[in-house]
């Protein structure tokens, strides 16, 4: 929270339960795994297959709207599905939450290994997207995809589920960078200038007087211990007031976009789709 809140940096959270994992969004990772070329145009084009298939089935209406391809994958991505965006929250106790909880079922089975929160400074006001951008996807010259232009962008999307605005959500978008050794596949800086840790300094610094150490990285990340995640999640059940029921509400009025979402997971071969 000192972090959150002191700075002129303005970070966006992600918690992940295995510190392993690099920031990579799941269609990057169907593109990675695969035998398809390793490159951004074969994530568009899994991408426009996913939309054309949601559209083929209705998933794409809401509320009498007929949602825009970014809405649409941030309601297809908050259901289960694989999709270039990458999930962010402005809250760092949601994405403590998501570090220390494997999954709404069976929250403990990710205490084996040691979690990760991460802090991803927010990308500057003109690579922000609007949440009704009416631009395709596709590789079209206007289109989303084509216009990424080997930056990051943010992507606040309008409330298409309550999962979404429950859990203060948001994303990032940008062009996918294969073989990082971190692990990462947005182009963000990970590693600091120099054997200087940034974060490390202003921790200690607290309350001492003289400007903070300067900001070398776009991420940080702060490791969860394993033996800490049980400990965690009662603290934020107890102290926050937050559930597994409220972070992750059932949309009982859409039950389909579920099963329509999950069947186009992380795991989902891509040669399906090509």
């Amino acid at each position: 929270m000192h972090l959150h809140t002191t700075y002129q940096d303005v970070f966006l959270w992600r918690g992940q339960t295995n510190t392993a994992w690099g920031l990579t969004p799941g269609m990057h990772s169907r593109v990675t795994g695969s035998t398809q070329p390793r490159t951004e145009a074969t994530a568009s084009r899994a991408t426009a297959h996913l939309l054309r298939t949601a559209r083929a089935v209705g998933v794409h209406e809401y509320n009498g709207a007929k949602l825009p391809d970014l809405a649409l994958l941030a309601h297809l991505q908050h259901c289960g599905a694989a999709t270039p965006l990458l999930d962010v929250s402005t809250d760092p106790l949601i994405a403590l939450w998501m570090a220390a909880f494997k999954s709404p079922e069976r929250p403990g089975d990710g205490d084996d290994v040691s979690g990760a929160l991460f802090g991803i400074v927010k990308p500057d006001d003109s690579h922000w997207i609007k949440p009704l951008d009416s631009r395709q996807w596709d590789d079209s010259s206007l289109s989303i995809s084509s216009n990424l232009n080997g930056d990051v962008w943010w992507y606040q999307a309008p409330d298409v589920t309550e999962r979404l605005r429950i859990q203060r959500g948001s994303f990032l978008l940008g062009p996918l960078q294969p073989g990082r050794s971190d692990g990462t596949t947005l182009p963000l800086v990970t590693e600091p200038a120099g054997e200087k840790n940034w974060v490390e300094e202003r921790i200690t610094s607290r309350g001492k007087p003289g400007a903070p150490a300067r900001r070398t990285t776009d991420v940080f990340k702060l490791e969860i211990t394993a033996a800490a995640k049980q400990f965690i999640r009662k603290l934020l059940i107890e102290r926050s007031g937050l559930t597994v029921a409220a972070i992750y509400p059932v949309p009982w009025h859409r039950p389909y976009i579920e099963e329509f979402s999950r069947s186009y997971d992380r795991t989902r071969p891509l040669g399906l789709d090509l």
